[in-house]
């Protein structure tokens, strides 16, 4: 997986957020594909690229999640802005 990383100097939280969205982006990936059967080659691989990325993703929404709504609101509002 390719990570967005929006500069060089990004912070942790942007990283997180990057994980977070590339995690989301995979999902929709893979539940459009497991709707389609038989399952091809490129099926199982995405499936598996998404296993192996889960733990990295896991922790990121592990540690966004302990965050108040207010932190979050305020590194999602970060996040977005340097993205555009």
């Amino acid at each position: 997986m390719t990570l967005t990383v929006h500069t060089a100097t990004a912070s942790a939280e942007q990283a997180d957020l990057d994980l977070l969205a590339a995690a989301r982006r995979r999902v929709k990936q893979l539940v459009g594909l497991l709707e389609t059967l038989p399952f091809t080659e490129r099926t199982a691989r995405i499936a598996r690229e998404y296993l192996h990325e889960a733990g990295p993703a896991r922790d990121a929404f592990d540690r966004f999640s302990q965050l108040d709504a207010a932190e979050q609101q305020r590194q999602l509002r970060v996040w977005q802005k340097a993205a555009s």
